[in-house]
């Protein structure tokens, strides 16, 4: 008689079949398919699967009760925690015999909130592939796993497990259909987010991303050549577009050139790409290599157009560094996706600081001449959030500028500053988005419904 497999499920929340197009829906989550490949080649007994996040609540109930796993594990962020919540909830209420793990950003940054809202027995924190293995060894042998290094359980934090020194490793692609993953902004049909470098090297105030904060170093390169083997491996797997999708990719100019030298060495027709740079940290040899592999949009965290702003918020670079990068890249041909943030705080010499409507008004403006100009194709924008795990998370708290829910969402409450003035700084920023979602053909049947809300909510502030 034939040993039933020892099953492992991993899961995002079920955001349901009419996220399609949706940012959630553009990638599946490296950060499991990530794990998955690595723990598989040290538990070759072990059956992975892996729940996506465009399944139903009710589809993703419906395979963990046919799959029957022996360890469900969900990873989320903290802007889904109610949704992550609510399915762990229903799940366990399935009544099957399993343990259930959490892992990603939220549960890393607040395992108490999680252990205090739901039935879960373990948290993973931080960089998930060595504990989840030990983990999954752990309870396969039926061994204790209160004590485990990388954990929190209602007994114990066990503390942070050191980062992993090689990533010179593949997602399970092989697990992914990516006929069922689309993007807002690609040439090519087929699309995937490729993970070269681990971490970054700057810690700005908004940032809430706690897992590559936690232990150092802060950035982890992959090897060239191993990132090339990954994306001739995808190119036979039928991509033609890779999202080379790191905080950012040109942390080292050097390491990057040879990450161009490696990609034009594969001499793979039709295929393109996008990276994420910084302003600060690219030169014209770097510009022209990426045009020569085809890079054709790179995406910039501009945030401000003001030095007080990007000095306070911890973003190492200058307005005069945001100009030089978006003009040389207009010369070698590159387009650029820019990211703005308005009504930013920070903290200096334990005093609060904040940018000022008149700054907010000058970043705006800022776009629009930009998009004249060409200088950027695309715009996208937030008006600043404190989230959990940043630290405008904890001058928020200390200075009593919480978020709170007004009209134009979660936003702080910013002294002197009214809701008046945020909401037609707010009314700016959207009209201008949507003009240029239209003008640049991101209106499409796949996101109009989309389009159509933002609209309506203009309308009515």
């Amino acid at each position: 008689m034939t040993q039933r497999k020892f099953k492992v499920v991993f899961a995002d929340p079920p955001f349901g079949r009419e996220s399609k197009g949706e940012a959630v829906t553009e990638s599946p989550n490296l950060g499991i398919l990530y794990i998955i490949g690595y723990a598989r080649q040290r538990l070759p007994d072990v059956e992975f699967f892996y729940l996506e996040p465009f399944l139903s609540m009710d589809e993703h109930l419906q395979k963990v009760s046919e799959i029957k796993p022996d360890v469900y594990a969900i990873s989320f962020t903290t802007p889904r925690r109610e949704l992550a919540l609510q399915t762990i909830n229903k799940v366990k209420a399935l009544g099957l015999s399993m343990v259930m793990v959490v892992g990603g950003a939220h549960p890393t940054i607040d395992p108490q909130d999680v252990l205090k809202n739901t039935p879960v027995d373990v948290c993973v924190m931080g960089e998930g592939e060595e504990t989840t293995t030990e983990l999954i060894q752990k309870i396969q042998a039926n061994e204790p796993i209160t004590e485990l290094l990388g954990t929190v359980n209602r007994q114990k934090n066990n503390g942070i497990r050191p980062l992993l020194k090689n990533i010179d490793f593949f997602p399970a692609w092989d697990l992914i259909d990516f006929e069922n993953y689309d993007v807002a902004v690609s040439r090519k049909r087929r699309m995937a987010y490729l993970l070269p470098i681990r971490g970054c090297p700057n810690y700005c105030t908004y940032c809430s991303n706690p897992v590559w904060k936690l232990e150092k170093p802060w950035v982890r390169q992959r090897s060239p050549k191993n990132i090339a083997e990954e994306i001739r491996y995808l190119y036979g797997r039928g991509i033609r577009e890779i999202y080379l999708r790191s905080d950012t990719f040109n942390v080292d100019i050097k390491w990057c050139l040879q990450v161009c030298d490696e990609i034009e060495k594969l001499n793979l027709k039709g295929m393109v790409f996008q990276c994420n740079l910084r302003a600060d940290k690219l030169n014209d040899e770097l510009a022209k290599r990426l045009h020569d592999i085809h890079v054709w949009l790179v995406h910039i965290g501009l945030e401000s157009a003001n030095d007080r702003v990007l000095k306070g918020i911890g973003k190492n670079a200058t307005q005069a560094d945001n100009i030089r990068t978006l003009e040389l890249l207009k010369k070698h041909h590159i387009k650029v996706y820019g990211f703005l943030m308005l009504y930013n705080a920070w903290e200096t010499n334990g005093k609060l600081e904040y940018e000022t409507p008149e700054e907010v008004q000058n970043t705006l403006n800022f776009a629009k001449n930009c998009l004249r100009d060409n200088l950027i194709e695309y715009i996208s924008w937030s008006i600043t959030n404190p989230l959990i795990g940043s630290k405008l998370h904890d001058i928020a708290q200390r200075h009593g500028i919480a978020a709170y829910n007004v009209k134009i969402g979660n936003c702080m409450q910013l002294p002197g500053i009214s809701e008046e003035q945020m909401v037609e700084h707010v009314k700016q920023g959207m009209i201008l988005q949507l003009l240029n979602g239209i003008q640049k053909g991101m209106i499409t049947k796949k996101s109009y419904k989309r389009a159509a809300q933002k609209a309506v909510k203009i309308l009515n502030m």
